[in-house]
């Protein structure tokens, strides 16, 4: 709740600001957030559990639309359904975005396609007859988002919202399809 008073007033805030303070002419930037991610493993049934966490990403405009994306996020999730299992996964993942509209808009809606790897620890995979308290795996996300300029070198990110896949072992397929929102800062740095 607390969460999203903040963010209504952020979004409020950003209603006031000149059109002319909210053009972004930055080369890259940092993005600061809250992640919630929730997961459907196991695949038999839903069995869902959900991780809160935290993320960061950076970006590098190689043009006034498309730029190349790093993004680092930790999530934990505590005690799945009763049991002693409290996992942490984190997820590292790099591709290309690609913003809909230039930087001299004050809104700015964006979508990108992300891979890489994730890991997690302090669960259960089973893997044939053994099993795992760890695994690492591939990692792809696949979503969009939205900026709001506030200032020449900040934004706030009300939502990013994908389709995450991990491919940690299960016992049964080896996928986890889960969906992951981020909200958060972004500072903007260089000049084109």
């Amino acid at each position: 709740m607390k969460m999203s008073l903040c963010t209504l007033a952020l979004l409020l805030l950003t209603l006031t600001v000149s059109e002319a303070t909210a053009q972004d002419t930055s080369r890259a930037d940092v993005a600061i957030g809250y992640t919630y991610i929730r997961s459907n493993a196991p695949p038999s049934g839903c069995g869902c559990f959900n991780f809160n966490g935290g993320s960061i990403s950076a970006s590098w405009k190689f043009d006034p639309r498309w730029s190349i994306v790093g993004d680092l996020d930790i999530a934990h999730a505590g005690n799945i359904d009763s049991t002693t299992l409290s996992p942490t996964m984190t997820t590292y993942l790099f591709g290309p975005r690609y913003r809909i509209a230039k930087g001299s808009h004050r809104t700015v809606p964006f979508g990108n396609v992300l891979i890489g790897g994730a890991h997690a620890s302090n669960g259960y995979f089973p893997n044939g007859a053994t099993s795992s308290t760890s695994a690492t795996g591939f990692a792809m996300s696949a979503g969009g988002g939205i900026d709001f300029n506030v200032g020449k070198h900040l934004a706030i990110r009300p939502i990013e919202a994908e389709y995450l896949l991990t491919t940690f072992p299960n016992g049964v397929n080896g996928r986890q399809n889960n969906f992951r929102i981020t909200t958060g800062l972004v500072f903007r740095f260089g000049k084109r």
